[in-house]
């Protein structure tokens, strides 16, 4: 097993799971029984559990696992992309049965500044949706999952959970409000900027002796708290954006710019396929950003 630490100077760089933790590993990662269905398993720091139901997404009525972290107070985990440092969780699905495909999909995430740079991800409770694909939409779904994922305070511990679930389009719905909300909070998918939310463009510029991104961004002029989090293909390492323009209406453009003074190569962005997840208060966007 393998996880990506990302530097922000050189971009991801892999480091085995279990030489890195070697010294925490004996008495400080979760042991979880995975023999009680649908519990929560863990300690005082992180518990986890696997819960399911069939509810709407994108105007269908759907079936969706869930994965449950709660955390101790001041305790942190990582979003799929986790910023400058930082461990992404991995999710294994391999050993279920009648399942075709698992989509796990993310809420808006926060920003922390570590002493390591801005990290990003999630405090106190998250319900991470897992979009199920049956083979035979006829027969339940045997989920087994195995979760191996980082908790961190002052510092980083790593998690391994196993979970099992039978679900099907006639299981329980007591666990229907809680995927509802969510897949409230989860961005909604878009091709391109409509409605006054999204990445209009992505230019890469060339200035003086180095290079950056520009980002013409759409959000409502009344929008209160608005973040941009923008991805690589492939984990690829990209910097944090930044704010260098308002828009002062709806109409206009607000103009964010990403520095690439810390990355190799800088001209390989060009032509590429990023991903950008857009948050402007309530309302939240992911869609794909191609670099000009």
């Amino acid at each position: 097993m393998t996880f990506t630490f990302r530097n922000k100077i050189q971009g991801p760089v892999l480091i085995s799971f279990f030489a890195t933790f070697l010294s925490i590993l004996s008495g400080s990662a979760l042991a979880f029984d995975p023999s009680t269905e649908g519990r929560w398993q863990g300690n005082g720091k992180s518990q986890l559990r696997l819960i399911g139901a069939k509810t709407e997404w994108l105007g269908q009525n759907q079936l969706f696992a869930g994965i449950e972290i709660r955390l101790a107070p001041k305790w942190k985990t990582y979003w799929r992309t986790p910023g400058d440092t930082g461990i992404p969780p991995y999710f294994d699905w391999s050993g279920s049965e009648n399942l075709k495909k698992a989509e796990v999909m993310y809420p808006v995430p926060g920003r922390f500044q570590d002493p390591t740079g801005m990290t990003i991800g999630y405090k106190s409770q998250v319900t991470l949706p897992v979009l199920l694909t049956p083979e035979d939409p006829l027969k339940p779904i045997k989920l087994k999952l195995s979760a191996q994922y980082a908790i961190c305070y002052d510092l980083c511990v790593p998690v391994s959970a196993s979970q099992s679930l039978t679900i099907d389009g006639d299981s329980a719905q007591r666990f229907a409000p809680v995927l509802s909300m969510a897949l409230a909070l989860t961005p909604k998918p878009v091709k391109e900027a409509k409605d006054g939310l999204g990445v209009r463009t992505v230019k890469i510029e060339k200035e003086k002796d180095t290079s950056s991104l520009t980002l013409n961004v759409l959000v409502p002029a009344s929008s209160k708290e608005v973040d941009l989090f923008v991805e690589g293909p492939d984990g690829m390492y990209v910097p944090t954006p930044k704010l260098v323009k308002k828009a002062q209406t709806s109409d206009t453009a607000s103009l964010y710019k990403i520095s690439l003074s810390d990355v190799d190569e800088a001209q390989k962005f060009k032509g590429l396929v990023l991903t950008c997840t857009l948050r402007a208060d309530d309302l939240a966007v992911v869609q794909p950003c191609p670099v000009q």
